[in-house]
């Protein structure tokens, strides 16, 4: 038996949450040793630079891409030390939504330089990758239509979170990032399209997952 860690990653209104929610309610019922988390936002600290990184900066001051990036890899150095490493030490799934690839995707897209990252990525990950990574793609004009629909059913007078609100452009700039990352690495990334009906993306990201978590040792039938 060994921990596997899997992430969830795709551009705004791809539908992380739903296949996020649907895959971690499957294992549960499987009684698999699940832990299930996200970025930012998966610790105490995470939650607090969550806030600053996603909300309006109240003081209505524009962040250099360096400290936004800066902020990310804090959160993702906690998250790493208090939650991830310990559950995989541990031999459990770890499911995250958002992880390295979204950094690389929208940072890249906000003009971060490749080598930034690089020595970030360096530093804090120190060369753990996840074992599979859930890429649910959508085209970006579809993609926010539904985070439209979304935030005027929650009663949201503005949008969820700042990246919501970005041009079109930038929307599709980390859409072809994320692209990139998957052909470049497909054994890692399991490219998803996700305008297909919900039953139909979870069936697809299963038949991903089975193997792996076989492999794996873990017992799923």
């Amino acid at each position: 038996m060994q921990g596997v860690f899997i992430t969830i990653e795709g551009v705004e209104g791809s539908g992380k949450s739903t296949q996020m929610l649907r895959l971690s309610e499957r294992l549960r019922r499987l009684h698999l040793p699940l832990v299930v988390s996200k970025e930012p936002g998966g610790t105490a600290l995470g939650r607090e630079l969550r806030r600053l990184l996603l909300e309006r900066h109240a003081s209505g001051e524009t962040w250099c891409a360096e400290s936004e990036l800066l902020l990310f890899y804090a959160d993702r150095a906690q998250h790493l030390e208090t939650l991830i490493r310990p559950a995989l030490a541990q031999e459990k799934i770890v499911l995250i939504d958002r992880f390295e690839d979204s950094t690389r995707a929208y940072q890249g897209a906000s003009g971060v330089a490749e080598a930034s990252l690089d020595r970030l990525s360096e530093l804090v990950l120190r060369g753990l990758r996840p074992h599979l990574t859930v890429l649910l793609d959508m085209d970006p004009e579809l993609s926010l239509q539904r985070v439209e629909v979304r935030n005027l059913a929650l009663g949201h007078e503005f949008s969820e979170t700042r990246f919501d609100e970005a041009e079109l452009d930038f929307h599709r700039r980390v859409r072809n990032r994320f692209l990139a990352i998957a052909q470049g690495q497909p054994n890692r990334v399991a490219l998803i399209p996700a305008r297909d009906p919900v039953e139909q993306v979870e069936a697809a990201i299963w038949l991903r997952v089975a193997p792996l978590l076989r492999n794996a040792g873990f017992r799923i039938d």
